[in-house]
C-alpha cells in the first residue's frame, strides 16, 4: 500500500474530483452570466446600443479587453483563470487613458469630448493616464509573482481585479453634460419710424380739403433688434407724448394712428 507524501517543497495538488467540481462550478457561472445578457439583450437591445453608440470612447476599451481575452479563451477554465483577466482590462484601461489624455490636449478648452452632449473634465486627463500605469504594472507584477500560498495567491489576483474594474468604470462616474454655448445677443439697431395719423380736430377745419388727408410724425433713433420691435417700439413713444394730442384738445385726446401704414427705416 502506498502512502500520499507531500514533498516539503511542492504545493499539494488538487484531487481529479475538486478540479472537475470547480470546472462544473466555473461553467455554471458563465452560463448564468451569458443568459443575464442575453435577456437584457432581448429587453433592453435598443437602448443599450443606443448608450454604447452615445459612449463609445468609453466602450472601445472593453472591445479590446474582450479580444484580448478571446485570444487566450481556450486556458480561462476556473476562478483563478478569470482573476488573470486583470491583465486584460489593463490593456483596456491603458487603450481609454491614451486617448483621453491626447483628446485633452486637442481640445481648445483641454475638455474630453465623448459625444456632442457629454464630455469629461480635461483636469482628469493626467489623473486617469497615471492610475491606469499604475494598475496595469500591479497586474503585471501581482499575476507573475511567484506565491508561497494558494490563499494568498488568490487573495491577491482578486485585489487586483477589483480594483482594474473600478478603474475602468471610473471614467463613467466623471461623465457630465456639455456647456452649450449661450447664443450671441442680438445686435441692437437704430430705426426711424414714419407714423401716419389723422386728426379729428384738422379734420373739422376743412372736411372737404383734409378729410383724406394724413398727418406724418417721424420717431427718430428708436434701438431695437428688428423692425417689428422698432414700429412697436416707435409708435409706443409717440402716443406717450404730448405731440400725439389732437390739436386745442383740452382733455388730451389722441390722434388716431393708421396702423397699417406705419413705415420703418433702418439705419
Amino acid at each position: 500500500m502506498e502512502n500520499s507524501v507531500t514533498s516539503p517543497g511542492k504545493k499539494p495538488q488538487p484531487s481529479e474530483y475538486q478540479r472537475r467540481t470547480g470546472e462544473w462550478v466555473f461553467r455554471i457561472g458563465l452560463l448564468i452570466v451569458g443568459s443575464a445578457i442575453l435577456i437584457a439583450l432581448f429587453s433592453k437591445g435598443v437602448d443599450i446600443f443606443k448608450a454604447f453608440v452615445a459612449h463609445l470612447p468609453l466602450i472601445l476599451p472593453l472591445a479590446v479587453t474582450i479580444l484580448s481575452i478571446l485570444t487566450r479563451a481556450p486556458s480561462i477554465r476556473d476562478f483563478e483563470s478569470v482573476l488573470m483577466m486583470s491583465n486584460d482590462i489593463a490593456i483596456g484601461i491603458i487603450s481609454f487613458d491614451v486617448w483621453a489624455f491626447s483628446a485633452s490636449r486637442n481640445d481648445a478648452f483641454g475638455r474630453i469630448l465623448v459625444n456632442p452632449t457629454t464630455m469629461i473634465r480635461g483636469d482628469f486627463a493626467l489623473p486617469f493616464l497615471v492610475l491606469g500605469l499604475f494598475v496595469a504594472l500591479g497586474c503585471v507584477v501581482l499575476t507573475r509573482y511567484p506565491y508561497q500560498k494558494e490563499s494568498n495567491k488568490r487573495r491577491w489576483l482578486l485585489i487586483i481585479f477589483m480594483a482594474s474594474v473600478v478603474v475602468y468604470l471610473a471614467p463613467f462616474s466623471a461623465l457630465e453634460p456639455l456647456p452649450q454655448p449661450k447664443p450671441h445677443a442680438a445686435e441692437i439697431r437704430q430705426f426711424t419710424v414714419a407714423i401716419p395719423y389723422q386728426d379729428p380736430r384738422i379734420t373739422r377745419i376743412a372736411p372737404a380739403l383734409l378729410g383724406n388727408k394724413q398727418l406724418v410724425h417721424f420717431e427718430k433713433n428708436i434701438e431695437a433688434t428688428n423692425a417689428s420691435d422698432a414700429r412697436t417700439n416707435g409708435i409706443q413713444r409717440f402716443m406717450a407724448s404730448s405731440e400725439s394730442n389732437q390739436i386745442k384738445s383740452a382733455k388730451g385726446d389722441k390722434v388716431i394712428i393708421q396702423q397699417e401704414n406705419v413705415l420703418v427705416v433702418g439705419h
